[in-house]
């Protein structure tokens, strides 16, 4: 028996010993000596109650029914003036408690109706001293089962609040694992999958030209490296975070590092242009980072299905409020459409992204056989700042 279990038992015991032996004190006239029969009769009759309350919390509408019968047959059984209250009030409390609304009310109406014919008051109008304590007694008989039965409902009431808040709040931090897994596997996806596109690409261009361009092979080599030592970093910043829960030590890639990322996929074959629209402003770190995200796999989907032979345009336009970020491709003349380095939720994370910031994406196939890819984000004043955070990085599983 659990040590809960263990503190329930001794409870009860303690309230049914304590709720007979004050009705026995409070509300009967027995004289205290073994040689009385009505001694003998009060010891059984706690005996029974007893027994009864010990199971009041597996069967409380039961357990009053029985309560109730003893309470009322205890006088004309023992043919002396007894009458319970207490174990009844424990009872009727036991049910407000344990059952609903319906069977509840059920007991309430019994426990009024005991206290009234237990206590049957005149009303003598003839004399007005007698009446008002006629009308003080029907009052208390009304309120103490009305308290005792409001008390058990709100303990219910309270119970189930609580295990409604608990509830809540094991959903809420189940949706915050599944949310923290979501921004990890993001982060992955968006710095493990252009490293490793551009690698093979690049590993399978230097293999081809090795034996008769070892200059050209030697090129995509370096470019091999370079790759894996930029994801590496990248990795390792976002390790620093999830085992610090807290920003980043090095700065993550934002927009003036588009350059860079375009000078890794041209290495790779395919031709990008950049046109840049506007002035940008300073951004809030989640939309500067979401923006090299967008180019990053827009063009790492190009290298995949387009083939080393295509030719994108990227083309950022910052206005006032927002930046819209678009990537489009000729679809290539070469290409080679490599399935094996797709993982299927690049676009899908991406919308996810972009929908914590309150941005949104878009994509089409053009008439040339492309493909074209839009997002908008709005800028610092319009995004919410917890979506900055949990956006630039993730913070670790709860």
């Amino acid at each position: 028996m659990t040590r809960s279990a263990v503190g329930r038992v001794a409870a009860d015991t303690g309230l049914a010993l304590a709720a007979g032996a004050m009705d026995v004190v409070l509300y009967s006239h027995v004289p205290l000596r073994p040689e009385e029969p009505r001694f003998w009769f009060t010891l059984g009759y706690l005996g029974v109650i007893f027994v009864v309350l010990l199971t009041r919390r597996r069967h409380p509408p039961a357990v009053f029914v029985v309560v109730l019968a003893l309470a009322a047959l205890a006088a004309p059984v023992s043919g002396f003036e007894f009458r319970p209250e207490i174990v009844v009030y424990l009872a009727l409390f036991t049910v407000a408690e344990r059952c609903r609304v319906r069977v509840a009310g059920v007991a309430l109406a019994g426990a009024l109706l005991y206290a009234f014919l237990s206590s049957s008051p005149d009303f003598d109008l003839s004399r007005p001293e007698d009446f008002v304590v006629d009308v003080a007694a029907a009052a208390y008989l009304t309120l103490l089962p009305l308290s005792v039965w409001a008390t058990g409902r709100w303990v219910r009431t309270s119970r189930e609040h609580t295990r409604s808040l608990e509830a809540r709040r094991q959903l809420e931090a189940r949706q915050a694992v599944v949310e923290e897994r979501g921004r990890i596997a993001r982060e992955l996806h968006d710095v493990v999958s252009h490293a490793v596109t551009v690698m093979v690409l690049q590993a399978a261009g230097g293999r081809r030209v090795l034996d008769h361009d070892p200059t050209r092979a030697a090129g995509a080599f370096d470019t091999i490296q370079r790759l894996g030592e930029n994801a590496m970093g990248e990795l390792r910043r976002m390790l620093e975070v999830l085992r610090a829960d807290g920003d980043p030590a090095e700065p993550q890639p934002g927009a003036a590092d588009l350059p860079t990322l375009l000078d890794s996929f041209r290495a790779a074959g395919p031709h990008v242009d950049l046109r840049v629209t506007g002035d940008p402003p300073a951004v809030a770190p989640a939309v500067d980072l979401a923006v090299y995200r967008v180019v990053q796999e827009a063009l790492t989907n190009v290298t995949k299905h387009a083939g080393t032979g295509a030719s994108a345009e990227v083309l950022l336009t910052w206005t006032a409020d927002h930046v819209e970020i678009e990537v489009s491709d000729d679809g290539g003349h070469d290409a080679t459409h490599h399935r094996a380095l797709s993982t299927g939720h690049g676009l899908s994370g991406l919308r996810e992204r972009l929908a914590a910031l309150g941005g949104s994406l878009t994509t089409a196939r053009t008439p040339t056989g492309g493909f074209r890819l839009v997002a908008v984000l709005p800028l610092a004043d319009s995004v919410d700042p917890v979506a900055y955070r949990r956006s630039t990085q993730p913070s670790g599983i709860p």
